[in-house]
């Protein structure tokens, strides 16, 4: 029996009762499911596969799901299906339900993903790929948000340069609360298609660039969740690179701006104040970086 999963913007994700047991079936589309036409190879699903499998051997093999096989003819693989109690982040985070162990967890696991993986010749050459970064990041995000808001354009344009040019370690690509599943301390990593060998800073900006419009968005426990932001960053500094800087906090910028002005905005922020509240956001730590842990605290005063 097959079921369909919640549905998703890449690809198709299906439960199903296989001969040896329960599993799940992850499709890459060429068409993403959003109102915008964005477009990028299927291929990217071995890239993904690939990426699960050395997220497996660098950090453990309980931190992923087991990729059990794949057929590259219909950009298809399967993998194991994970026991129901763990739940995605993003939903505990809407919902209130805020575990500094859980966000503890989140920095811990990816600093040890960048350096365990910095400076292996063997990675930078499997995912030297950059061509889905650019047609599922760079494109609809930074160079959307430059073209909607032509003023930000040479700081955009400054910080994706950068980028580009600190490949470093193998960086995820999408490590953000709806990829990770988590209860308490126990974090399972999903969702590693555009991962690349590339700026361990991408990745720590995209997860807080999530926890900061998380927080701004929150009526009932914005504090609660910047504290969460704090402890991801925390817990970073303690197992990760030496990143957290005033570039980290650019890179920030830009993706809070896409989530609001890019071609996937969040749907959580659902009122023009909100929006509004975003944008000046996202605008001031591209133009008026200081630390990481400052962005948090803005992020709290700009819910007024």
């Amino acid at each position: 029996m097959s079921q369909p999963l919640a549905p998703g913007v890449s690809g198709e994700v299906r439960f199903v009762d296989s001969p040896d047991g329960p599993i799940v079936l992850k499709q890459a589309l060429g068409k993403l499911k959003v109102a915008a036409d964005w477009f990028c190879s299927p291929e990217r699903n071995a890239v993904e596969a690939a990426c699960l499998r050395t997220l497996a051997s660098v950090l453990g093999p309980d931190v992923v799901p087991r990729v059990l096989w794949e057929d590259r003819a219909t950009h298809t693989f399967a993998m194991q299906r994970l026991p129901a109690h763990l739940q995605p982040w993003k939903a505990r985070l809407l919902a209130c339900a805020v575990d500094l162990a859980t966000a503890q967890r989140v920095g811990e696991l990816l600093g040890l993903l960048h350096t365990r993986t910095h400076g292996r010749s063997d990675l930078a050459a499997q995912f030297a790929e950059l061509q889905y970064l650019f047609d599922l990041r760079v494109t609809p995000y930074h160079r959307r948000v430059a073209e909607r808001c032509p003023a930000l354009a040479p700081a955009i344009d400054a910080v994706v340069e950068r980028m580009l040019h600190s490949r470093q370690c193998l960086v995820h690509g999408d490590y953000s609360p709806k990829n990770l599943l988590v209860d308490g301390a126990e974090v399972v990593i999903l969702d590693c298609e555009v991962a690349h060998w590339g700026d361990p800073r991408f990745d720590v900006a995209f997860c807080l660039s999530h926890l900061l419009l998380k927080t701004l968005h929150s009526p009932r426990c914005p504090d609660a969740l910047a504290a969460a932001a704090r402890a991801y960053l925390g817990a970073y500094a303690s197992s990760g690179l030496p990143v957290l800087d005033a570039e980290l906090v650019r890179a920030t910028g830009c993706l809070v701006l896409a989530r609001v002005v890019g071609d996937s905005p969040v749907e959580y922020l659902t009122t023009p104040a909100l929006k509004a509240a975003a944008r000046e956001l996202g605008e001031s730590l591209l133009r008026e970086p200081d630390t990481p842990e400052s962005a948090v605290e803005r992020a709290v005063q700009a819910r007024g």
